[in-house]
């Protein structure tokens, strides 16, 4: 057993900073994990020799208590209580350093953890409380920590579950009355002490988050105008930090309130309080005193988030009402403020405020909030204009300033409904008409109103006429050498009006006119291919003419020098735009044009093939933005000035070049040739699948060119449907070739997509089957002990093709031992914790269950039902237990909902065994100590088997995992 010495010889040491402080580090961290350090510790706070070693030793105390409370017996809880207390009367006066005073809180932690870890201990925080102030010297703080902490840790402690929780909260709302009392009279003690005050508040911030205290007393208190006192006052001689901490304590109050009926005499009071802050938040303005500022904005926006139905549902135009619509007076008190970061803090009760109002389908109701929400939207439209003098530059999305615009363009969304798109174009319009008619007005100020427009113009009908013509005639009449940020404004504008565009189309020839004057500049470049990628999303029959010189435009930009990553993102959005015209000429121009946007890809991509050496292929092959694997297939935003040519070096561009031929392009939307048709194209595909497969088969080792490759053949696959039959056999091959060797998840994902279009074909089931067999054999070893939680993407990929092969090939699929090998692991790791491959076990598992119940409907019965039917019944118990836990445990709300989705699902398979399977999983839950009672365990089982719905089970568990967490 160390001794005590040697442990305060080793906190010395660590904290002198000096050579043995990393042995000194080892030494405590193995102290704190051994049992013999709860005695250790307490000795050491007992000796007082050492304040140093003190606060340590209440720490390690202290987080023993929270983390490894496990090791303390039961009968020895007492006793450390009791030793607790001796502690804090010894340390608990007023502190004579930083240390000590550490050393009390960290006491006052320790003995509120316990406390509240221990359910069978009640009614005895009041009794604390009076024996902490009878003690001899000044306690005032010590007993502020204390009421402070006991809240605070009955919310943050986890796993104490719901029913201790509520009893701490209704203990400490017993204490209502004198705590008010108590901190009233300190307040009046010690009203110059500013460390006191601020502790005061901290103290009543976090009693006003216990939901069950009354507010009765604290609303009479002179407790809230001192609050308020301190927040109005513009004077330097109050630190930040006190104002900061009277703003949590208003913030406190005001969730408090927003239970208006059992508050009521709290929300007028508080609510009077805030309107008075106008004053002092104009003074703080003139003073440019932004930790003020931000404060009292803060304090505004809390109060309609408080209050937002009830200003939605009253529509109440009386000033002095709580909830009243002179609340959002003081939102746009906010956002008129120069700084963005203001406006910024208002965007949220926006949205709930326009949520809310989205409930009435009366638009006179309506337009009472529209004369705020225009307010607003100008505020919006001064505060993203640009510098004046950036007239070189396109704003760097991801800048702080660009960041800000972004959730400006969210927050103009969520509210123009209120103000209707088509006024809110023509407000900015007429911005844009009274600027050109304003003597030295700036471009900054035009660019803003395009801004906004280009934000709100997707929601205009598209049969609706309005300013837009209008406002494309002014677009179309911009000149080349306008500012640059100007000219992708207004391209970012045109490519949301894809939708309008399709029903206005003899607009569509100035427009292409007009952009093509850009194309070819690497600066417009990428913006100009988005919109032609997105405008033929809609126009493409309309536009077919315009693919020989978006071929060209292609060619022209490969030749670019600079800004390589970006001119490749925009040669693969014109590439799709080709693709997409392509997809609706006749088959005979669609084969010649297939040709010409593939016939250079493939002669690329084999070029660099040959070239590339394998083992260089890591470093030499970075994504160039055409896309991302299957989990990230968004583009490169960084900038660089390297080369197109450069680029071009790499199979991966070429790799995603011809990901973009089909992506989003050719899917099941669109018509795909039948398994009888024949598709013209066939030629270019076998093309570019051969040449896929070679830089699959040359990089096998190199699993980012394998993802992509695999990727590219998967959308061609999509793209053709049955008519990919020929290429089947060549890429399975590969694939059962290579997966041994380097098991790449997308293999699974791309053998999915096979076992989707040709599992229900008889004759392609036993190579399916076979190539099953080996991906899920490779696969298992992998999966082995925590192999699961660190190949989640195979997880996911693994199971969805086993879910395929449930729907397209049942019979097959389960009289084969592979399937049971694979229900197995599936239902083995239902406990993973991530979102997709819990969806895809989750999937493949109800699948099964889905088939069952269909072959039950029809009372069809044959090898595979039977095989099936077996392997549910033994891993049923298995599946309610971890589906069950999961439930309860998860960190993800999306798991929790599948896994009582699943719950629901097991219990429809066999409802006669629902109840004991669900009551066997209930008594296999950690509930020692004691956290749910056994009627509340009894109630939630009989519940849960009553219920035909998933949200209705959803919550009943939700309600359940409040009582262990």
């Amino acid at each position: 057993m160390d001794s005590i010495d040697t442990v305060c010889r080793a906190i010395d040491a660590f904290y002198s900073g000096g050579p043995e402080t990393q042995l000194a580090q080892k030494f405590l961290q193995n102290f704190q994990e051994s049992t013999e350090s709860w005695t250790i510790c307490d000795q050491i706070i007992r000796l007082h020799s050492n304040s140093l070693a003190c606060y340590f030793a209440s720490q390690t105390l202290r987080t023993k208590i929270l983390k490894r409370f496990d090791q303390l017996p039961p009968d020895q809880y007492d006793a450390l209580r009791q030793s607790l207390l001796q502690h804090l009367a010894r340390h608990g006066a007023v502190a004579h350093d930083a240390q000590s005073e550490a050393t009390t809180t960290q006491l006052c932690l320790a003995i509120a953890d316990l406390y509240i870890q221990v359910p069978t201990w009640n009614n005895w925080i009041f009794e604390l409380l009076a024996q902490c102030q009878s003690l001899e010297g000044d306690r005032t703080q010590m007993t502020l920590t204390l009421l402070q902490v006991f809240p605070e840790e009955a919310e943050n402690i986890r796993g104490i579950g719901e029913n201790r929780r509520a009893a701490i909260r209704e203990e400490l709302a017993a204490c209502e009355q004198p705590m008010i009392s108590f901190l009233s009279h300190v307040l009046e003690k010690f009203h110059t002490n500013m460390e006191v005050l601020k502790k005061v508040f901290k103290c009543l911030e976090s009693n006003l988050q216990n939901q069950a205290m009354r507010t009765d007393h604290f609303a009479v208190s002179p407790l809230i105008s001192s609050v308020f006192h301190v927040i109005a006052s513009i004077d330097p001689n109050i630190p930040s930090t006190l104002h900061e901490t009277a703003t949590n304590c208003v913030v406190a109050a005001l969730y408090r309130v927003e239970d208006i009926e059992t508050h009521a005499k709290l929300a007028e009071i508080i609510h009077k309080g805030v309107i008075s802050l106008v004053e002092p938040f104009q003074k703080a303005q003139q003073m440019e005193d932004m930790d003020r500022l931000q404060n009292i904005a803060r304090i505004f926006v809390e109060l309609i988030e408080s209050f937002y139905v009830q200003i939605v549902n009253d529509a109440n135009p009386d000033p002095q009402a709580v909830g009243s619509l002179a609340c959002f007076d003081l939102l746009l008190l906010v956002a008129n403020h120069h700084d963005y970061s203001l406006i910024e803090m208002t965007f949220g009760v926006w949205y709930r405020v326009t949520e809310e109002l989205f409930k009435y389908d009366d638009d006179q109701y309506i337009g009472r909030f529209r004369p705020y929400a225009e307010r607003f939207i100008m505020c919006l439209y001064d505060h993203c204009k640009m510098e004046p003098d950036d007239t070189e530059d396109v704003l760097d999305d991801s800048s702080e300033f660009g960041e800000f615009r972004t959730k400006a363009i969210e927050a103009l969304r969520d509210v123009v409904f209120i103000v209707n798109s088509d006024k809110c174009i023509q407000m900015m319009h007429q911005k844009i008409l009274e600027l050109c008619q304003k003597p030295g007005a700036g471009w900054e100020e035009s660019e803003a109103a395009l801004f906004v427009m280009a934000a709100v113009v997707q929601n205009i009908l598209p049969e609706s006429e309005g300013h837009m013509p209008d406002v494309i005639r002014l677009v179309t009449s911009l000149p080349v050498e306008s500012p640059p940020a100007l000219i992708v404004t207004a391209l970012n504008l045109l490519s949301d009006l894809n939708d309008w565009l399709e029903l206005h189309t003899h607009l569509l020839e100035p427009v292409v006119q007009w952009i093509l004057r850009f194309a070819t500049d690497p600066t417009f470049a990428y913006h100009v291919a988005v919109v032609f990628d997105r405008i033929t999303c809609r126009c493409a029959v309309q536009l077919q003419g315009l693919l020989p010189q978006l071929l060209s435009l292609i060619t022209a930009l490969q030749t670019t020098r600079t800004n390589g990553i970006r001119v490749e993102e925009a040669i693969c959005n014109l590439t799709r735009a080709c693709a997409t015209i392509i997809t609706k000429l006749p088959p005979a121009e669609s084969k010649l044009a297939m040709e010409q946007l593939c016939e250079p890809i493939i002669t690329n991509l084999n070029r660099t093939v040959d070239a590339t050496d394998a083992t260089h292929a890591n470093n030499n092959n970075n994504n160039t933005g055409g896309g991302g694997n299957k989990e990230n297939e968004g583009g490169h935003r960084g900038k660089t000035y390297e080369s197109w040519a450069s680029l071009s070096s790499r199979p991966i561009l070429w790799i995603d070049r011809c990901a973009f031929v089909f992506k989003d392009v050719w899917n099941p939307s669109n018509r795909v040739p039948s398994i009888q048709e024949q598709c013209l194209w066939l030629p270019v595909a076998q093309k570019l699948i051969e040449a896929l497969l070679k830089a699959a088969r040359k990089f096998e080792g190199t699993p980012r060119i394998i993802e992509h490759a695999i990727r590219s053949v998967r959308l061609i696959f999509r793209a053709l449907g049955p008519q990919s039959m020929p290429f089947v056999e060549e890429v399975v091959t590969m694939m059962i070739e290579t997966y041994p060797k380097h098991r790449h998840s997308s293999f699974l994902y791309l053998a999915s997509v096979i076992v989707d279009e040709y599992g229900q074909l008889d004759k392609m089931r036993p190579g399916l089957l076979q190539m099953l067999e080996v991906l899920s054999h490779n696969t298992f070893p992998l999966l082995q002990g925590l192999g699961a939680v660190n190949h989640p993407d195979t997880v996911d990929d693994l199971f969805r093709l086993a879910q395929r092969f449930t729907m397209r090939a049942t019979t097959v699929f389960f009289t084969n031992v592979v399937s049971q090998m694979l229900f197995v692991c599936a239902v083995s790791n239902i406990w993973l914790d991530h979102m997709e491959a819990s969806r895809s076990i989750i999937k493949f598992v109800v699948e099964v269950l889905d088939q069952l119940a269909s072959a039950k409907r029809v009372k069809y019965t044959d090898d595979g039902v039977t095989a099936a039917q077996l392997l549910v019944n033994h891993q049923a118990e298995k599946i309610m237990d971890s589906a069950l836990w999961m439930s309860l445990f998860s960190h993800s709300g999306q798991v929790r909902r599948e896994m009582a989705d699943l719950i629901l699902q097991i219990g429809r398979h066999d409802e006669e065994k629902f109840k004991e399977r669900l009551a066997h999983a209930v008594s296999a839950l950690p509930n020692a100590p004691l956290k749910a009672t056994p009627q509340q365990l009894t109630e939630f089982v009989e519940n849960v088997v009553k219920e035909k719905e998933r949200h209705a089970v959803f919550n009943h568990t939700r309600d359940l995992a409040r009582l262990f967490m």
